[in-house]
């Protein structure tokens, strides 16, 4: 089982060496193809330096990112596909774990999991809420995570692959096409990726091409009762990361996650169920020493692992720091248990965010 993955780059991203060297941890066989359109020099030094790991790159302008993405699986062997863009990451151990999944379910076309969620500072700020079991509920959204999906290319290639002229929704058109093909879905419960949620990501956009894309993919494949609530449910969530300031958006948000899913005990708004987990791994050069837990409401309520990673740990404020037993180090994966103690009555807790200290 070979992995074919490209990496199309529009323009220079501070995330991208992380994208580099989680493909560089992988204990799989794999190709990349690194697809640059952006002029700028930086990808072109950084490519450099992990040119023997690439097995096609190109530096100079593409009709556009499913133009680069399909360029580089032209290019490169593999008979299971994906793709990440300039600041997604993979967990270490993801490769490795589709591999073995894959062996065990030999009848699958595509298998996913879940992501976590990180902001410019490279904070863990949650899971991807939206993620679910496969289901007719992708005719109402997106619910598998690009980054951490794998997708055989015969099964791609027989439905036409991805269409170069979509821009915002490439992935959630293909994801439907293979479903109604009759495709085999499989899931895996576990983090495989790590996305980045910025105020610039692209999915944020509600321009009128994104609008174009998404009312066409609706209009032929949503249920008629739900077109309308699930358009608007789009428009307001943009309308929130772009539009809105960041208290009101942060309220307003929070409101509309609150009957979401709860992804290790983290609910889609940041509360903290009895007992929960953050799965957290770096790329950052510098190993590092601790982390810090900043959380909305009660903190005094919220307790932390106890295993031999966590050397000490201390509440200032509405944030918990905790000190590691010894230093983790680039593309090594943590988990940090957090539960709420219900014998305390107070209000909830709501986790924001997780910052490495170094």
């Amino acid at each position: 089982m070979k992995f074919a993955i490209s990496i199309p780059i529009g323009s220079w991203n501070e995330f991208l060496p992380f994208t580099l060297e989680s493909l560089k941890v992988q204990n799989a066989d794999m190709s990349i193809a690194l697809l640059d359109a952006s002029g700028d020099p930086r990808v072109s030094t950084l490519a450099d330096e992990y040119d023997d790991m690439l097995s096609y790159r190109r530096h100079g302008p593409d009709a556009g990112q499913s133009d680069a993405i399909i360029e580089g699986w032209e290019n490169i062997d593999g008979n299971y596909l994906g793709w990440l863009n300039a600041d997604d990451s993979l967990f270490p151990s993801t490769l490795e774990t589709v591999t073995r999944h894959l062996t065990d379910h030999p009848h699958l076309d595509l298998v996913y999991g879940h992501s976590s969620i990180v902001d410019e500072q490279d904070r863990m700020t949650g899971y991807h809420f939206n993620i679910e079991p496969p289901g007719d509920r992708l005719y109402e959204g997106c619910i598998i995570s690009q980054p951490s999906c794998f997708f055989r290319r015969s099964t791609y290639e027989r439905i036409g692959g991805l269409k170069r002229e979509l821009h915002y929704t490439m992935d959630w058109d293909l994801w439907l096409r293979l479903y109604t093909s009759g495709a085999k879905f499989g899931f895996i419960e576990k983090p495989m990726s790590r996305v980045l949620w910025a105020s610039d990501t692209k999915s944020a956009s509600f321009n009128k091409r994104r609008r174009q894309e998404l009312k066409a993919l609706i209009d032929k494949y949503t249920p008629d009762d739900l077109k309308r609530q699930i358009f608007k449910a789009f428009a307001i969530h943009a309308g929130a990361d772009m539009i809105w300031p960041p208290v009101l958006r942060e309220k307003t948000t929070r409101w509309l996650r609150r009957s979401g899913q709860r992804m290790y005990g983290v609910r889609a708004d940041g509360e903290v169920s009895k007992a929960a987990a953050l799965n957290l791994v770096h790329y950052q050069s510098t190993p590092a020493c601790g982390l810090v837990l900043s959380t909305k409401g009660a903190v005094n309520r919220l307790n932390t692992g106890t295993d031999s990673l966590i050397h000490a740990s201390s509440t200032r404020g509405n944030q918990i720091h905790l000190d590691f037993s010894a230093p983790v180090v680039s593309g090594q994966e943590i988990s940090v248990d957090i539960w709420v103690d219900d014998t305390i009555d107070s209000d909830p807790v709501f986790f924001s965010n997780a910052a490495w200290q170094f």
